[in-house]
């Protein structure tokens, strides 16, 4: 229930449940942005976006997330930009990341910076240290990249040869492909 906060918008069922002193919130959907408790600045339109952000002290999180399920498992990430059903759907403390497109950037949890535009793009990306800084853009590419780090992939199926590489660029359809 919400004790200090202001200009909160929250419409559907458990959207913005559990907040109470967060300010500048927009929930639209059921358990949107659900659990989160001092979290502000959050946008989080669909199914279960964002629901289990929560914030234990005041922080402006700067997370956008639109579609079904878009940020399912964001917890304490910051600066997310998630669009599109299941998109980022597996960050956790992950931030500064951008996934749009079904499926982008789907099992990515904890490190940042990924840029992934396109249906399953970066779709098994998942990087144990510090931030990936990949970029992959178009339909399933880097769909492959499971640990790698600083790639740019632009094409769709770009980049599917690849799973830990580094510092690869590849541009056009199917380019560095098996």
């Amino acid at each position: 229930v919400i004790t200090t906060g202001i200009k909160n918008i929250l419409v559907g069922g458990n959207a913005g449940l559990a907040l109470t002193d967060a300010d500048f919130n927009t929930a639209v959907g059921h358990s949107a942005l659900a659990t989160d408790t001092q979290g502000s600045k959050s946008t989080a339109i669909g199914f279960q976006s964002l629901t289990t952000q929560n914030f234990s002290t005041a922080t402006d999180s700067h997370n956008t997330a639109v579609g079904y399920n878009a940020g399912l498992a964001v917890t304490t990430g910051t600066s997310n930009t998630l669009v599109g059903a299941h998109a980022g759907d597996a960050i956790t403390t992950g931030a500064d990341n951008v996934a749009i497109g079904s499926f982008a950037l789907s099992a990515e949890d904890t490190t940042g910076r990924n840029i992934a535009i396109g249906r399953n793009s970066l779709l098994l990306a998942n990087s144990t240290s510090g931030n990936a800084n990949n970029v992959a853009v178009g339909y399933n590419t880097g769909a492959s990249v499971t640990t790698g780090t600083k790639n740019v992939f632009i094409g769709s199926f770009c980049g599917d040869a690849t799973d830990d590489g580094e510092e690869n660029t590849a541009v056009g359809y199917g380019a560095l492909t098996s």
